[in-house]
C-alpha cells in the first residue's frame, strides 16, 4: 500500500463513522509519511510502519463524546434500515418500543454516572484522609509550640509534638501508596469510560 492509497481509505473509514476534523487527521498522517520517507524509509515501508487504520478509527471513535456515539448509533441504524427497504418499519419499532428502550437508556445512564462519580469520590476521600492527617500534625505541632506562651503545660507539649510527630511520618508514609492508589482509580475511571463508548460504538 502506497501513502496515497493508506491516506485515501484512512478518510473513507473516518467518513463512515461521522469523525469531524478529518482534514487535520488526514494531513498529520501524511507529514508522518513524509517525514518518514525523509528519513530514507521506502515508501512501502514508511506505510508499513504507521498505525492500522482500524486502530486509528478505533481511537477517533473513542475521543468523540458518548451522546455523539449515541447519535451515531441511532442514525446508522436508521440509515440501514432505510438501505434494505425497512425505514417506516424502523420508524414504527422505534415509537412502539418508546416505552421500553427510553427507560432502559435512562436506568443505563444513570448507572454510568453514578460509577463515574463514585469513583471519583474514593480517589477525593482518600486525598482528603491523607491531607487530613497532615493538616492534624501540623495542628498539633502548633498546639506544642504554644507552651511557649503559657497556653499549654509542659507535659502537654510533649504529648501534642510526640502526636505531631506521629501524624506527620503517617502522613508522609501514606502519601506515596495514598497517590499510587489514586492514579489507580483515576486510570479505572478512563478504562470506564473507553468501555462505555467502546460498547456503543460496536452495538
Amino acid at each position: 500500500m502506497n501513502k496515497q492509497e493508506y491516506l485515501d481509505t484512512l478518510r473513507a473509514e473516518l467518513e463512515k463513522q461521522s469523525i469531524t476534523n478529518i482534514g487535520n487527521m488526514i494531513e498529520y498522517y501524511d507529514e508522518m509519511i513524509c517525514d518518514r520517507i525523509e528519513e530514507g524509509m521506502s515508501e512501502e515501508d514508511a506505510v508499513r510502519s504507521m498505525t492500522p487504520i482500524p486502530e486509528v478509527v478505533r481511537e477517533a471513535v473513542l475521543d468523540k463524546s458518548v451522546p455523539s456515539l449515541v447519535k451515531d448509533r441511532v442514525k446508522m441504524s436508521r440509515e440501514k434500515a432505510q438501505k434494505s427497504g425497512n425505514g417506516w418499519l424502523w420508524i414504527v419499532l422505534a415509537i412502539v418500543g418508546f416505552p421500553v428502550w427510553l427507560p432502559l437508556l435512562i436506568t443505563f445512564a444513570v448507572v454510568a454516572l453514578v460509577v463515574f462519580i463514585l469513583l471519583w469520590v474514593i480517589v477525593g476521600v482518600i486525598f482528603i484522609v491523607v491531607i487530613s492527617i497532615g493538616a492534624s500534625a501540623v495542628a498539633c505541632l502548633i498546639s506544642a509550640l504554644s507552651v511557649f506562651g503559657g497556653f499549654i503545660s509542659v507535659p502537654g507539649a510533649i504529648l501534642a509534638a510526640g502526636t505531631a510527630l506521629l501524624l506527620g511520618g503517617l502522613c508522609v508514609l501514606l502519601w506515596k501508596p495514598a497517590a499510587g492508589l489514586a492514579k489507580f482509580f483515576v486510570s479505572e475511571i478512563g478504562r470506564f469510560v473507553n468501555w462505555i463508548k467502546t460498547s456503543i460504538a460496536n452495538k
